[in-house]
């Protein structure tokens, strides 16, 4: 039992990173569309005002030059598309992570695997993904509260709607 628990740990976690990355992605690419956005249409403004008025090609050179240099200043805010595709491969890899502890249960509902070798298979593809959290703690560079309830509310939705259900369906017909 002690195997299965902590199959069920890591599944869960890796399912929990999954759930994060995409959140944070999706979150990171709406804040680039909008300050492409930004940008541009300030330029444009710029660009087309110039006739009708001093102005307001002033104050949008002026806005850009001020978001620019927020960004410059906070890069934070604005993370470079590199690293949000560097993410995209972790969360591909906690994919996959989480399909190998699904085999490792199924070897061990069909007695395919003991649990020595399902542990020591663990051990190997834990020291393995302990490079690959530390490169996610280092591109995600922020999570709110509010953020991380949602990963845990779905992530519990998840665990609760398809593996325990999967599990009760087998209990009962067995």
């Amino acid at each position: 039992m002690e195997v299965r628990n902590k199959i069920w740990e890591e599944f869960k976690q890796a399912k929990a990173n999954v759930v994060c990355i995409r959140r944070y992605n999706s979150v990171q690419r709406q804040l680039n569309c909008i300050y492409q956005i930004f940008i541009a249409v300030c330029a444009a403004v710029g660009t087309f005002s110039f006739g009708f008025s001093d102005k307001i090609p002033f104050v949008a050179l002026l806005s850009i030059a001020i978001v620019s240099l927020i960004k410059a200043i906070f890069p934070q805010i604005i993370q470079p598309e590199q690293e949000l595709c560097e993410l995209d491969g972790i969360m591909d890899y906690y994919n996959s992570f989480m399909n190998k502890m699904e085999v490792f249960f199924y070897q061990l509902d069909k007695e395919q695997k003991t649990d020595d070798e399902v542990m020591q298979a663990l051990f190997v593809l834990k020291e393995e993904e302990c490079k690959k959290q530390s490169k996610m703690n280092k591109l995600i560079r922020w999570i709110p509260k509010r953020m991380q309830k949602k990963v845990d509310a779905e992530v519990q939705t998840y665990i609760e709607e398809v593996h325990f259900n999967i599990y009760k369906q087998d209990e009962q017909q067995q």
